[in-house]
């Protein structure tokens, strides 16, 4: 490409801390990263640029692997040098990772294969100041064996409608979940799922309504019917709490280019 020849679609890398955003999607009033993303790059090319994300994050959900793609018409800053030039006028809570051409036309959701997050959860009695921005304090050791149990039965392709947001999911509530695990030692666990799309808060349902049967196996309660039952009966008010966003990871997204 020639020094003159505009640098055309970029795709970046993105990582931030979602604590004092008000979610990605920008919002009149509030702070989004969105909202600090456009601002820097119309700092650098002296005039708007609209973006495109992967996944549009909500209030305080954190990522390390947030993709957003745009169009520019810089004619001095190349591809890979997006990511340097950003990060030196956006705020301490966002970075750009990496940053690259891609071919005319991508767009950074649509062309999305799948999605990956990463909920942290810690084991203690009580909150350890340092981990409650990025993980969700349990009182009590889960059994992983008996958690994955459950998360097995959400992989394949299903209707999620149980844990869709009321109200807001207006199109199809039917999603194929590739993978839904958890992992851990000692005090720190972690949870992992992907799929090719999300219900919005369908990562915090799923695990709040896993984490709730748990404790009530801990605690000798019973549990009312499988996740298989809670899945086909698709009804909201029979999964458990949504697990807070504080915990939650964009952790990453694949795609073909």
């Amino acid at each position: 490409m020639s020094e003159k020849s505009p640098a055309g679609t970029i795709l970046i890398r993105l990582a931030y801390d979602g604590s004092d955003f008000a979610g990605y999607q920008i919002q009149r009033r509030e702070r989004t990263v969105q909202g600090e993303l456009e601002a820097a790059l119309e700092r650098i090319h002296n005039h708007p640029i609209h973006t495109v994300c992967a996944g549009r994050t909500d209030a305080g959900v954190h990522a390390v692997g947030q993709y957003v793609s745009f169009e520019s018409d810089h004619r001095g800053i190349p591809p890979e040098s997006f990511a340097p030039a950003l990060n030196s006028v956006l705020p301490r809570d966002i970075s750009v990772l990496s940053s690259r051409r891609v071919p005319e036309g991508f767009h950074a959701r649509y062309d999305a294969r799948q999605r990956h997050y990463r909920y942290y959860l810690y084991v203690s009695p009580v909150v350890l100041p340092h981990r409650r921005r990025y993980a969700w304090r349990i009182p009590e050791m889960p059994l992983l064996d008996r958690l994955n149990a459950d998360a097995a039965a959400l992989v394949g392709c299903h209707d999620f409608r149980t844990f869709a947001t009321v109200g807001e999911e207006t199109g199809s509530t039917v999603r194929d979940l590739q993978y839904a695990r958890f992992t851990g030692r000692s005090e720190t666990i972690q949870f992992e799922i992907g799929a090719s799309g999300f219900l919005r808060r369908m990562v915090r349902s799923i695990l709040g309504t896993l984490i709730e049967r748990e404790r009530l196996r801990l605690r000798g309660e019973p549990v009312t019917g499988t996740m298989e039952d809670l899945v086909s009966g698709r009804r909201r008010d029979a999964a458990g709490t949504t697990a807070p966003a504080w915990g939650l990871f964009l952790h990453d997204v694949d795609y073909d280019v």
